[in-house]
């Protein structure tokens, strides 16, 4: 409703120029016509037509009988302002070079007070924008997130950013982020400041700085600067950190279970069985000694961890899957066999429990190396990794146990999995 009463205001305040200027022009027919149809077209198109109708008036207001024509052109002026802030994308020294013509014509022309009232909006273009420009680039502009910047790679954080200036300012704000921000919305006006809302996701880990261009466009659409501005902290945990950190809470809880044995059933003692096992409660209600079978006995197949990968987002995926995995099955059995096998086919061994199991796990960690390739479409179809797919699988012939566990890029494991056949179980990322 205001918005919609200011607009009518504006349209009767630029309506009267011609008005206005139709009186002072009663003595020249031909003149004192043309601003009687502007007086009708300025109040019919106005809302539609601001920018040409005002300039319109700027120039039929110049040639007006000396020196009206000054103080109409001045007004004019005014008329111009409000019409830029209506919506105006063209640059300030488009309109300043239609006037500095104009004005050199009727100077050509001698026409001294035709120049001079066409000084005047040119003044205003010039001074306004020098104004904005040194106000644009001088501003301190902050950006403040509502919450700490903490998240995971791969995880997406949403947050909201407001954007503080100081002095306070008013203008259109265009921001343009990189691929891994994206902003709503991406352009605002603020007065002072403005919030917008940004989701941040990030495939690896790391402290996060990414640069935000603000293009700051003043009220009358004239000055655009461009302030590349450093977003505040952004702390990505990688994918295998942050596995590591997830498990402990619920291998602390299972801890206390792994040593419990959990019987199945029991047999009769046979010379060579380990003491330790001898159900001492059954063996004195059978009369005979008794031993105790246990639900975990002995270990499943080990675990083949192939420690490289194309590049540091599937090194950071491998090591997640990992942790979780071999965390998973610390829960069920006591200890995990690993067999961590390079790129030129160097093997290690490690074997997890739950004393050891996070001094190994940074240290395996440590191992799984990032090759840098860049692999065109995806895939390696001019077959390049050949000696890393195929020859690897020749240092595992010796893994006979069953169950044995793959993991590893999705890139290599085809031929590792076939060398094992049946007995393994491939994990791909």
């Amino acid at each position: 409703m205001n918005k919609r009463v200011i607009t009518d205001w504006v349209r009767i305040f630029v309506t009267t120029i011609p008005v206005v200027s139709a009186i002072a022009s009663i003595g020249n027919i031909p003149l004192f016509s043309l601003f009687v149809v502007m007086t009708i077209i300025t109040w019919l198109y106005w809302d539609r037509y601001p920018i040409p109708i005002s300039l319109a008036l700027i120039a039929l207001n110049s040639i007006v009988t000396t020196p009206i024509n000054i103080a109409l052109t001045s007004i004019s002026t005014l008329a111009l302002d409000k019409a830029l802030r209506t919506g105006n994308d063209k640059p300030w020294w488009l309109y300043a070079s239609s006037l500095t013509a104009s004005i050199s014509i009727a100077l050509l022309l001698l026409k001294i007070y035709v120049a001079v009232s066409l000084a005047v909006p040119t003044l205003y273009l010039l001074i306004k924008s020098l104004l904005s420009f040194i106000r644009f680039h001088t501003v301190n502009i902050e950006l403040r997130p509502g919450k700490e910047l903490r998240t995971n790679a791969g995880t997406e954080l949403a947050y909201p950013l407001t954007i503080v200036t100081r002095p306070r300012l008013r203008a259109t704000v265009r921001i343009k982020a990189p691929r891994n921000l994206t902003i709503s919305p991406s352009e605002l006006r603020i007065d002072g400041e403005g919030t917008v809302n940004i989701i941040a996701r990030y495939r690896l880990g790391g402290v996060k700085r990414p640069r935000l261009m603000l293009t700051l466009i003043d009220e009358a659409g004239i000055i655009r600067v461009a302030r590349v501005i450093r977003h505040p902290r952004i702390t990505v945990i990688p994918r295998a950190r942050a596995a590591v950190e997830a498990v402990r809470g619920f291998l602390a809880q299972s801890m206390s279970s792994l040593g419990m044995e959990n019987v199945q059933e029991v047999r009769e003692y046979i010379p060579g069985d380990p003491i330790r096992r001898i159900h001492w409660k059954k063996s004195a209600k059978l009369n005979r000694l008794t031993i105790k079978l246990m639900q975990s006995q002995g270990l499943m197949g080990p675990i083949v961890l192939l420690s490289y990968a194309s590049n540091s987002t599937f090194a950071d995926k491998i090591g997640e899957v990992f942790v979780y995995l071999t965390a998973e099955l610390l829960t069920r059995i006591p200890r995990v066999e690993v067999i961590s096998m390079s790129r030129d086919g160097e093997v290690t061994n490690y074997l997890l429990d739950k004393d050891n199991y996070f001094n190994m796990i940074d240290e395996i960690l440590g191992r799984i190396e990032n090759l840098g390739i860049r692999l065109i479409g995806g895939g390696d179809y001019a077959d390049i990794l050949s000696i890393i797919k195929y020859l690897i699988p020749l240092r595992i012939k010796d893994i006979d146990k069953e169950e044995t566990i793959v993991i590893g890029q999705a890139l290599f494991m085809e031929p590792m999995c076939k060398a094992l056949g049946e007995r393994a179980i491939c994990i791909s990322v």
